[in-house]
Parts: C-alpha cells; sequence; structure tokens
C-alpha cells in the first residue's frame, strides 16, 4: 500500500500535470533546494545505506528517504502514523509540502518494490533503493549552486 495518494485520476483536464509542474517548481525553489540539500546531507550521513518503503522504519531500525531526512534534523517521528504520515514528517521536520510528496512518490512509487530490466520486473533491494535516491536528489540539485559558491 503507498503511502501517499497518488492516482493519475483527474477532477479537471491537466490536473495532474498542473501538480507535477507545481511539484518541479517547489523541488526547484530556494527552500526545496535547501532541504533536498539536507536530505542528500542526510542520506550520506547513513551508517548503512538501504532505504526501505512501504513504511517510516522498521523494526531493525531501518529507514525510507523522509525519514531519514527527519532523524537527521532530530525530528522523533514515534508519534506519525508510518502508513499514511510520510510526507508529514517531511513538512514537519521543515521540508516544503511538495518537496515531502515528492521524495515519498520517488522512494514508495518510483524505487518502490521493482527495478524493471532487460529480464522484467525484478525486486529491488533496499541498496538499489538508496542508490536510486540518491541520484535522484543529486540530479535535482546538479542545476543550482551550492551556497558559497559564486558564478
Amino acid at each position: 500500500m503507498s503511502r501517499i495518494n497518488y492516482s493519475e485520476d483527474e477532477d479537471y483536464p491537466g490536473h495532474f500535470d498542473l501538480w507535477q509542474a507545481n511539484c518541479r517548481r517547489s523541488l526547484e525553489g530556494k527552500r526545496g533546494q535547501e532541504e533536498l540539500r539536507v536530505l542528500r546531507d542526510a542520506l550520506l550521513a547513513m551508517p548503512d545505506k538501504r532505504l526501505i518503503h512501504g513504511s517510516l522504519e522498521s523494526e531493525d531500525g531501518e529507514v525510507c528517504a523522509i525519514a531519514a531526512y527527519a532523524k537527521h534534523k532530530g525530528l522523533d517521528i514515534s508519534a506519525f502514523d508510518p502508513e499514511y504520515d510520510s510526507d508529514e514528517v517531511g513538512i514537519a521536520a521543515g521540508m516544503p509540502r511538495l518537496v515531502a510528496w515528492k521524495v515519498v512518490e520517488m522512494n514508495d512509487m518510483h524505487f518502490g518494490r521493482y527495478a524493471f530490466t532487460e529480464r522484467g520486473a525484478e525486486p529491488m533491494t533496499p541498496e538499489q533503493r538508496y542508490e536510486g535516491m540518491m541520484k535522484w536528489v543529486e540530479s535535482q540539485l546538479s542545476a543550482t549552486q551550492e551556497p558559497g559558491e559564486s558564478a
């Protein structure tokens, strides 16, 4: 079960495209970029480079991307519903709403259960999910400057 309400069903023509465009603008905005850098730092700081999907934290202490970000910022995630409050965790930790939503979408939907290869759908490992999320975060930061860099 997905932790986000993801559907291409539209209430009106262009609804889905508008939502995705707003997500892109939020990712590209100043605050979105700042928090994506924090997410990158949180992922790099993880002792085990593994990300779960479908929940905030496993019984073994493994986390999804949004939980890694929140814990890195010092947020206690135990008060959140692990199946339904995923983007709320990111928001509570300081991430813009649409950036948090997109991080959860990427972790659970794009890098969810399966990797699609030439051989078809294969189970995606937590290590593959981590690598995919790191590449995605880096790709979102590639067109912007780091704080303190000159043009």
